[in-house]
């Protein structure tokens, strides 16, 4: 069943008269154009693609879609009268795209018009065998583009030459594009979790961390290592393996029925008889897929895990004016507990200092 027939019979269950998409992952997701000029709409037994002449060629190759070409920038009046022509009371809208003006005209007219974000993200949040095998795909990419990145990786280059080597190789290897801007971090920078490249340069002794991912055929990957440049501080090489004792610890725990809170409170319970609870200072994962996925690990998530679901796991550990340390992987679930889709070695890698960056 495709991701649009299996939406049209939810809507059915929820008593759905439309739902109106606008976001890029939601539109992807069910085989929409992706574009801003792009609104979709769906009711149990249609789907709309509401676009300006932009897209009328690549429109017409799409499937399962009805196409309404309007006037640029006239999208909401169309979109309105749609609505009205097929007689909608109940409408569901997913958030992401729309504006609050937006919203608020949708508001004024004579239906009742509920937010949606739920229940297209329980949807997504399970992955079909051809979602899976984008995912791997993807996690795979990633792998080869680390290794190809290591040996740029020495003292006196930069932190954005680094990022710079790292968008090289994920569009040589067939990505579309960065799935977020890459994250790296070295030196005391590594105690910011979200820590974007600087100009400053590598040093030796001191740890780096690298945290990137890529889009490749619309699916999304997410990677974390943390390394050295030659022997790190035994501190710190005290906390990568802390980190590392984590990840592994709540990966191998992790298995369907459990709640997203479980998972990252076994993750921390590890890195607080370590001594480092107070230094993670995020959650310990999110869904993976097309973009803003569910579930969600962190002291709060509710959210039940099944078979299907793929997350990332990365805990980390922030030392401020010291360094930090996060190693993450994606893991999909599965019947009896999870396999890890990132081959990229997690333990402690000591690079040799090596002075001259290669050609």
């Amino acid at each position: 069943m495709s991701h649009l027939t299996k939406l049209q019979k939810t809507l059915e269950t929820e008593a759905l008269d439309a739902l109106l998409l606008h976001d890029r992952p939601s539109k992807r997701y069910v085989g929409a154009l992706p574009g801003s000029g792009v609104y979709v709409m769906i009711t149990p037994t249609q789907a709309l693609q509401l676009h300006d002449g932009r897209y009328r060629a690549e429109a017409a190759d799409t499937q399962g879609f009805t196409n309404v070409e309007v006037p640029q920038g006239s999208y909401l009046p169309q979109l309105i009268d749609c609505l009205k022509t097929q007689g909608s009371q109940h409408i569901g809208l997913v958030s992401g795209g729309f504006s609050i003006a937006e919203y608020q005209a949708l508001a004024t007219h004579n239906w009742t018009l509920t937010l949606a974000d739920d229940l297209v993200a329980r949807q997504r949040a399970v992955k079909d065998e051809a979602e899976i095998a984008a995912v791997t795909a993807a996690c795979a990419v990633t792998d080869t583009i680390f290794a190809q990145l290591l040996p740029h990786i020495r003292p006196g280059v930069s932190e954005q030459t680094l990022s710079a080597w790292l968008h090289f190789y994920a569009l040589e290897a067939g990505a579309s594009a960065m799935a977020f801007d890459p994250i790296i971090a070295s030196g005391p920078r590594g105690a910011f979790p979200h820590g974007r490249p600087t100009a400053r340069r590598l040093e030796e002794g001191e740890l780096i961390t690298v945290d990137f991912g890529v889009v490749f055929d619309d699916y999304q990957s997410d990677m974390t290592r943390t390394l050295s440049i030659g022997s790190p501080p035994p501190e710190l090489a005290a906390v990568h393996e802390a980190v590392l004792t984590a990840q592994q610890t709540a990966i191998a725990a992790i298995k369907p029925g459990m709640q997203g809170r479980e998972v990252d409170a076994i993750a921390r319970g590890v890195l607080t008889a370590a001594g480092y609870g107070d230094c993670f200072t995020h959650g310990l994962g999110h869904g993976l897929g097309l973009g803003g996925d569910q579930p969600i690990l962190n002291p709060r998530s509710q959210m039940i895990l099944q078979p299907g679901m793929i997350v990332t796991v990365e805990p980390g550990a922030y030392l401020p004016g010291i360094g930090g340390v996060r190693i993450e992987d994606d893991v999909v679930i599965t019947a009896t507990g999870v396999r890890v889709l990132n081959q990229t070695p997690r333990h402690l890698t000591q690079l040799e200092v090596v002075e001259n960056e290669p050609v």
